[in-house]
């Protein structure tokens, strides 16, 4: 019988790449999805996995991974990992860069899990949609982002709930800041005090997984920024002032 497939977008980069090399030592066969085709075939040719160049944010996007996944009878592992910076200026009032942040990491991840859904529950797979600490605080640095992870969180915490009555689990993943290619920190890294908030895409990765394994809800990468979510929702003002005076620091 062929294993289950393991599918991760944002798959050629970053944290979803770092999950995928996590996966593949555990002899996972993997499916990469992500919609820069250079980078994807170099990772898929270094792992020596299945690719699929695709961008999941789009109509042909989903069908391209829709005809792909037809085939599949079981899915042992959704990850939901695409993504990319939204930094439009709130007071642009850019409605448009507002849909575009939804369609990419919302929307983008009820439409793939919709695709990997009946093999998931054939499997009892799991999913581990990737989200943000962006989506439990206010920020002004990067507003349409985080309300689209405000969103998505909404929504994998439901999930969470759904699907265990099919036999499938659901991890929220919360990362801080982790430096990649599309999110350096720079700023953050540079700073003494603030560079330790900042993890690396390979320890993220570490952490998610072993959420995952042990069952976990949710998840904060690192752990404390749950913190954070929490002083959100009981002392909205304090965070408020904080995040003016982290915007002027570090933009």
């Amino acid at each position: 019988m062929t294993a289950p497939l393991t599918v991760v977008t944002g798959g050629s980069a970053g944290i979803g790449l770092a999950l995928a090399r996590r996966r593949a030592a555990r002899g996972d066969r993997l499916l990469l999805v992500a919609r820069g085709e250079e980078r994807l075939s170099a990772a898929a040719a270094a792992l020596r996995c299945d690719r699929l160049v695709a961008d999941v944010a789009h109509d042909d996007g989903i069908a391209a991974l829709a005809e792909r996944l037809a085939g599949e009878a079981r899915i042992g592992l959704l990850v939901n990992n695409a993504g990319g910076p939204f930094r439009t200026p709130l007071l642009d009032h850019d409605a448009e860069a507002a849909r575009d942040a939804v369609e990419l990491l919302y929307l983008a991840m009820v439409r793939v899990t919709a695709l990997a859904w009946d093999g998931l529950v054939v499997a009892r797979g799991g999913i581990v949609n990737v989200v943000s600490v962006a989506g439990t605080v206010a920020t002004g640095s990067a507003p349409h982002y985080a309300a689209a992870k405000h969103a998505a969180i909404a929504w994998s915490r439901a999930l969470h709930v759904e699907a265990a009555a099919a036999g499938v689990h659901v991890l929220t993943a919360n990362p801080g800041p982790v430096a990649t290619s599309a999110f350096p920190h720079d700023r953050l890294r540079g700073h003494r005090w603030a560079r330790h908030a900042v993890l690396d895409e390979d320890a993220c990765a570490e952490r998610i997984l072993r959420a995952f394994d042990r069952g976990r809800a949710e998840s904060f990468q690192p752990e404390w920024w749950r913190a954070a979510a929490v002083a959100q929702a009981v002392a909205p003002g304090a965070m408020a002032r904080l995040a003016r005076r982290s915007r002027r620091r570090f933009g």
